[in-house]
C-alpha cells in the first residue's frame, strides 16, 4: 500500500540526512574509516566524506555514490538491511531529482524526487501488477495520471490525494468503458456507460448502477423491435409503469396468503430431540429489491439444516422478486410471529436460537425491509431486542449481515447472547449486488470460514480476516485508500454463551462421531 510506502520511505530519507564526519582527516585515503559504525571507502576534505566514495554497516545496509561536506548528494545508490533501495539523485542528503525507490513488498516508485518526497511525474507499479503513470504529490497519485489495478480495470482522468477526482474515465477489461462523474472508483453522478456489446446508457448513475433519469440504447434492437429504453432507473433496473402495475397486483396477490404461507411453514417444524441442546435456525432477508439477500438465507437454511442439526428446526423469511406468493415475507410481524413459533417449541433455558439478519442497513441502525409494491416498516435495533425480550429465549447467536449493522451490538447485547455484525456501526458493507450469489460477510462466515472451523467465533475470525484481505485487494493500487472504505465485521462474545456453545459444539461433535464411526487408520491426524 502507498502509505506504508511513505512511511517507509520517510524512515530511508531521515537515515540519508546525517552529515557523516571521519576519525582522520586528509584529501583521499584507501584505507577503510570508521564513519559512525559503518565503513567508508573514498575521499575526504577537512575531515568530511566528500566525492565518490561507499559505507557499508555490518547490518548490511550500504550507501555507494556521491558525497558533498558529509551528506549524500549527487548520484548514488542506498540500500538498507530490510531490502529498501533507492537510485537515484541526492542533495545535501535528501532524495532530490530523478530516481528509483523500491520496498520489501515489490512496490517501486520511478519518476521525480522533491525534498525527500516523491513529487513530480513518475510510475508507480506493485507486486500484484497495478499500475499509475502521472503526477504524484507526497507519494500520492495527485493530477493528471492513469491507473490501471491489479484487475485489470482502468482509470484515467484527474486525482487527488490518492482518488481518483469527480471526474474521470473507467475501461473495464472486457471493454466497457465510462466517461463521467465517479466517487469512490464507480460512475456515480452524471456521464456515459458504452457497453462492449456496443449498448449505450447515457445518464445518472448511483455507485455503479444506472440510477436516476437515463436512456439506455441498444446496438440491436430487442425481440419487441424496442431500439431503446428510456426513463427513471433504481439500481439497474428501469421503472415501467406497466410492470409497476403487475407488481402491485402480485403484491396484493402475496400479501392475501401471507398468514396461510406462515402458519404452514410454522406447521412443518418439528419436536425438539430430547436430552440435547437444540439448535433452531430463523433466517430474514429483508430487502427484496436485491436478490442476493434471498440467495443468502437459502443458502444458511440449507447448510445449518444437513449441517448443523437443524433439520426441521428452521424458518425463513425472504422479499423477494420471485417468491412473494409462495414464501413467507420478512415484515415486523412475520419476525415476531416466527420467533414466538420457535420459542414454544424450544427448551428457552438450554436450547439456542440462531438469527441470521441479512439486508441493507442505515447509519441508524435500522434493517431495511422491503417487498417491491408495499410500503413495510424497517426494523430497528430497538425492536428487535423488544421481540427478543418477549420470547424468553435465553441462548441465542445473532448474525446482522448489513451496512452499519455494528449498531445493533448496544441494544441486544447481553451475557447470553454471542453478536456477529458485517461491519462497524459507522461503517458500510459490501457486495450486495442483485446479480452475487453472497455478500462479502456472508461468504467469508457462511461459505468460506463456517464449514473449516470449530466454532462460531474461530469462524468470525477467519471471516474477518477474509473479508479485510477482499477489501484490501479491491483497492489496492488505488493509492492511499481513505481508511473509511474498511468495513470492519464485529463480534460480542461474552463468556457465558461462549461456555454453553462450547457445550453445544462438543455434543455436535461426538454426534458426528457416533455416525462417522472411528477414524481410518490411514488418516493423519494432527
Amino acid at each position: 500500500m502507498l502509505l506504508r510506502s511513505v512511511l517507509i520511505a520517510a524512515a530511508l530519507g531521515a537515515m540519508t540526512a546525517w552529515a557523516m564526519s571521519a576519525t582522520t582527516t586528509g584529501r583521499a585515503t584507501p584505507d577503510a574509516i570508521t564513519v559512525d559504525g559503518g565503513s567508508y571507502y573514498g575521499p575526504l576534505l577537512d575531515g568530511r566524506l566528500h566525492g565518490e566514495g561507499r559505507v557499508e554497516w555490518p547490518s548490511g545496509e550500504r550507501y555507494q555514490g556521491g558525497f558533498a561536506f558529509g551528506r549524500y548528494h549527487g548520484h548514488g545508490i542506498r540500500t538498507d538491511s530490510s531490502g529498501r533501495r533507492y537510485a537515484g539523485q541526492f542533495a545535501h542528503g535528501l532524495f532530490e531529482g530523478k530516481g528509483r525507490y523500491e520496498s520489501p513488498d515489490g512496490e517501486v516508485y520511478e519518476g521525480q524526487f522533491v525534498n525527500d518526497q516523491f513529487t513530480g511525474q513518475g510510475r508507480y507499479t506493485s507486486k500484484d501488477g497495478s499500475e499509475y503513470v502521472g503526477h504524484f504529490v507526497d507519494w500520492r497519485f495527485d493530477g493528471q495520471g492513469r491507473l490501471r489495478n491489479a484487475t485489470g480495470v482502468q482509470y484515467e482522468g484527474s486525482f487527488h490525494r490518492g482518488q481518483l477526482a469527480a471526474k474521470g474515465t473507467i475501461i473495464s477489461p472486457d471493454g466497457a468503458r465510462y466517461t463521467g462523474e465517479v466517487r469512490n472508483w464507480l460512475p456515480h453522478g452524471e456521464g456515459n456507460l458504452r457497453l462492449p456489446n456496443g449498448d449505450v446508457y447515457t445518464g445518472t448513475f448511483e455507485h455503479g448502477s444506472y440510477h436516476g433519469r437515463g436512456t439506455l440504447t441498444y446496438a440491436v434492437a430487442q425481440n419487441d423491435g424496442r431500439t431503446r429504453d428510456e426513463g427513471q432507473w433504481r439500481y439497474g433496473e428501469l421503472d415501467d409503469p406497466l410492470a409497476e402495475q403487475l407488481v402491485q397486483r402480485n403484491a396484493e396477490s402475496a400479501l392475501y396468503r401471507q398468514h396461510e404461507l406462515l402458519e404452514r411453514t410454522i406447521a412443518a417444524l418439528t419436536p425438539r430431540t430430547p436430552g440435547q441442546i437444540n439448535l433452531y435456525l430463523l433466517s430474514v432477508g429483508g430487502d427484496g429489491s436485491q436478490e442476493v439477500f434471498r440467495r443468502e438465507v437459502d443458502f444458511v437454511g440449507a447448510q445449518f439444516a444437513s449441517q448443523y442439526g437443524a433439520q426441521g428446526h428452521t424458518l425463513s423469511l425472504v422479499n423477494s422478486r420471485h417468491t412473494g406468493a409462495t414464501h413467507p415475507m420478512a415484515t415486523l410481524t412475520s419476525i415476531e410471529q416466527s420467533l414466538q413459533a420457535l420459542a414454544t417449541r424450544m427448551d428457552r433455558q438450554q436450547d439456542i436460537l440462531f438469527l441470521f439478519l441479512t439486508s441493507h442497513g442505515s447509519e441508524d441502525h435500522q434493517l431495511t425491509l422491503d417487498q417491491a409494491g408495499m410500503p413495510l416498516r424497517d426494523l430497528p435495533a430497538t425492536d428487535l431486542h423488544r421481540l427478543l425480550q418477549q420470547t424468553g429465549i435465553r441462548w441465542k447467536v445473532i448474525v446482522v449481515s448489513a451496512c452499519y449493522s455494528g449498531g445493533f451490538i448496544d441494544a441486544l447485547k447481553d451475557d447470553n447472547t454471542l453478536i456477529i455484525t458485517a461491519a462497524r456501526r459507522d461503517r458500510q458493507s459490501f457486495g450486495c449486488s442483485d446479480d452475487n450469489d453472497f455478500t462479502y460477510f456472508g461468504r467469508a462466515f457462511f461459505k468460506e470460514a463456517l464449514p473449516v472451523s470449530d466454532s462460531f467465533q474461530s469462524a468470525f475470525q477467519r471471516a474477518q480476516q477474509l473479508v479485510s484481505a477482499w477489501e484490501r485487494k479491491d483497492i489496492e493500487g488505488r493509492g492511499e485508500v481513505p481508511e473509511a472504505e474498511y468495513s470492519y465485521p464485529q463480534m460480542h462474545n461474552p463468556a457465558p454463551v461462549e461456555r454453553h456453545l462450547r457445550d453445544w459444539w462438543a455434543q455436535r461433535r461426538a454426534g458426528l462421531a457416533q455416525v462417522t464411526g472411528p477414524a481410518s487408520p490411514l488418516v493423519t491426524r494432527r
